[in-house]
């Protein structure tokens, strides 16, 4: 079996999702896991898919003919594994440029490796003004502590709030 990671990106339209898993289910593929998003008109996913060896190379061809959508596929890359902790971060500020480079650079100084991010802009209630949120899944090594992390984070600017989960 072959594990695929299936990235999409296309004008967004009813019935992608539908069309994407359907091919899937036709080569006999087995849907595992996926986050696929609307953004300014964009249907934009990954979908991570396992496959048999045998309808891998079908299933490849498949998904690159599908109307309007431009997909790159990749097979799962086996990796050692190392001891690692997940843990939740949340960031909250007033919305201005940077705050994703700054917050990313520390986590890259530290050894830390971004296992999901999403981040959004709205309006602060009563306020009016954009508040911006990014909500991190984080793979901390074994030699860092949640201290360390919360401290550097900090010292970026007086205007972020850092919250970290303890456990994830």
């Amino acid at each position: 079996m072959k594990h695929l990671i299936i990235t999409v990106i296309g004008n967004d339209r009813p019935g992608l999702v539908d069309t994407l898993s359907d091919t899937v289910y036709q080569h006999q593929g087995n849907w595992l896991s996926s986050s696929l998003s609307k953004l300014a008109g964009q249907f934009a996913g990954i979908v991570q898919v396992e496959v048999a060896d045998q309808n891998s190379a079908a299933l490849r061809q498949a998904l690159n003919t599908i109307d309007g959508l431009q997909v790159q596929i990749v097979e799962e890359a086996t990796t050692t594994a190392t001891h690692t902790t997940l843990h939740g971060l949340l960031v909250t500020g007033n919305d201005r440029a940077g705050i994703v480079k700054e917050v990313t650079a520390k986590l890259h100084e530290l050894g830390i490796n971004i296992n999901k991010l999403k981040t959004d802009s709205h309006s602060a209630p009563n306020w009016g003004y954009p508040i911006f949120t990014a909500d991190f899944q984080l793979e901390l090594p074994a030699f860092l502590t949640l201290e360390q992390v919360q401290e550097t984070l900090e010292n970026l600017a007086d205007d972020l709030t850092i919250d970290i989960d303890q456990d994830e």
